[in-house]
């Protein structure tokens, strides 16, 4: 899908917001919260493409989600993730960094898996503590290994950045993906599961960072 097709398909901008899931690898599910229209704190840049976040269930043994959405996908995502394990079934809640805006969807998942144990950088404890005084809040280090079992251990490296200094990537040994965080991010929303034109995106990779 080219930007000028985007930016002039009413039928596409105005869209609704809805979340998108793809299995990508044996036993692991991307989860694409999407937002089509244009963002208002995109709109000094001129961007008109949406944007969308992403998040990732890994089930092996035991199961991990990666990083859900801000509380504006709550409700649709919470629905989505249900049609593929039961809530109170999920292990691990990693967090490659702490945002604000991720509270509301974190509380709702707290509240129907009281077994769940968030896993987030060393810099990123007290936050969440703060936030969740009666969660079980676990600092991971670099190098640190958690064996989801079937083959999916997950290794972690800490990458802090000026915004976000608690940023962590999560490495499956099994899928050989990488959970690489804000890298490589652009903002876009399409249906399109892969980049498939890397180069395509270097103005939204510039515009993005």
């Amino acid at each position: 899908m080219t930007t000028n097709t985007l930016i002039s398909n009413p039928a596409i901008n105005n869209r609704p917001r809805d979340v998108q899931t793809a299995e990508i690898a044996e036993q692991t599910w991307v989860f694409r919260s999407r937002t089509w229209e244009r963002l208002k704190f995109e709109i000094e840049y001129a961007r008109q493409r949406g944007t969308t976040a992403n998040s990732y269930l890994i089930r092996g043994d035991k199961t991990a989600l990666i990083d859900p959405p801000g509380e504006s996908f709550t409700e649709i995502y919470l629905e989505e993730i249900r049609q593929y394990v039961p809530l109170h079934r999920l292990d691990y809640l990693i967090l490659s960094h702490v945002n604000p805006n991720r509270i509301v969807t974190l509380k709702a998942l707290l509240d129907q898996t009281h077994q769940i144990s968030i896993l987030c950088s060393k810099s990123a404890v007290n936050t969440l503590k703060n936030a969740f005084p009666d969660a079980q809040i676990l600092g991971i280090r670099t190098d640190e290994i958690l064996d989801l079992g079937q083959g999916h251990q997950l290794s972690f490296i800490n990458v802090p950045t000026p915004r976000w200094p608690d940023g962590i990537c999560t490495f499956d040994q099994k899928t050989q993906i990488l959970y690489s965080d804000k890298f490589f991010s652009v903002h876009l929303c399409s249906d399109d599961i892969w980049d498939k034109n890397w180069k395509q995106l270097d103005a939204d990779r510039r515009y993005y960072f």
